[in-house]
């Protein structure tokens, strides 16, 4: 059965005089009265409504800081580990060397190094590592041989693998062998290998001596003779040292015609 607002007004005044406030504003609830009441709670007035709402957005505050907090304190320890960054710095360095960190929206990466990049740089290898711009190497050759600081050997680049081959000639100890050591010299000059004849000439070559028959055939002892091949002069090897009144024998001896 409902009230007039008069009758609920005149409830509204006697209850304020006899009953206690809480007890009074669950009554005027009920009756549909009250306007002054109602306003009161809305704005957050004194009174245990109005505390109760203020507490209870304060607890609602502080759980929300405190998730935040939290939320905060994951990320940067998430950060820290490589996971999700703000910048490159944030991120650890990849593996590859034609790598490099990256950070995209908020997660770390990597991005690749420009083509043709050289990493690494090494002087006499006879290669180039380069990057591909995809985020690996290739090694590339290069005419950059390796100086192995030994006058007895030529220094060379086989693709992209440093060689060293024997050369002969003179170094400081001496001359080179045919190994590629660097050893004593035989001589400095021709004399100091031998006494040069018509049909055999010594020579001092790199420091070592070495004796050159003449060719067979070759005059000797005045034109009368020919050198036989093996650094002798014998009387003929095919007539032209015997005259033309003699012939040469299968014994390499003058006879007369």
């Amino acid at each position: 059965m409902g009230s007039s607002p008069a009758s609920a007004l005149g409830l509204c005044r006697r209850a304020g005089s006899t009953w206690p406030a809480l007890l009074q504003l669950f009554l005027l609830a009920a009756l549909g009265g009250c306007s002054v009441e109602e306003r009161r709670f809305v704005d957050g007035g004194g009174g245990a409504g109005g505390t109760g709402g203020a507490g209870a957005g304060e607890t609602s505050s502080n759980a929300t800081s405190s998730s935040d907090a939290t939320s905060s304190s994951e990320a940067a320890s998430s950060a820290g580990s490589g996971g999700t960054c703000t910048g490159p710095s944030d991120c650890p360095a990849p593996p590859e060397p034609c790598q490099i960190p990256a950070c995209v929206a908020g997660r770390c990466g990597t991005a690749p190094l420009p083509e043709e990049t050289e990493i690494a740089p090494k002087e006499g290898d006879c290669q180039r590592l380069l990057c591909d711009g995809r985020g690996a190497q290739v090694a590339v050759a290069a005419d950059e041989p390796e100086d192995d600081h030994n006058p007895c050997t030529a220094d060379t680049c086989v693709g992209t693998t440093p060689k060293h081959t024997p050369q002969p000639g003179s170094c400081p100890e001496g001359r080179c062998d045919d190994v590629g050591n660097c050893v004593p010299a035989e001589c400095s000059r021709d004399t100091e290998c031998g006494t040069s004849t018509e049909c055999l000439r010594y020579t001092c070559n790199a420091g070592l001596c070495a004796a050159q028959p003449a060719p067979a055939g070759t005059f000797c002892n005045s034109l009368q003779d020919q050198c036989d091949g093996a650094g002798r002069c014998i009387d003929c090897v095919n007539s032209g040292g015997c005259g033309e009144c003699c012939v040469c024998s299968a014994a390499h001896v003058c006879i007369p015609a």
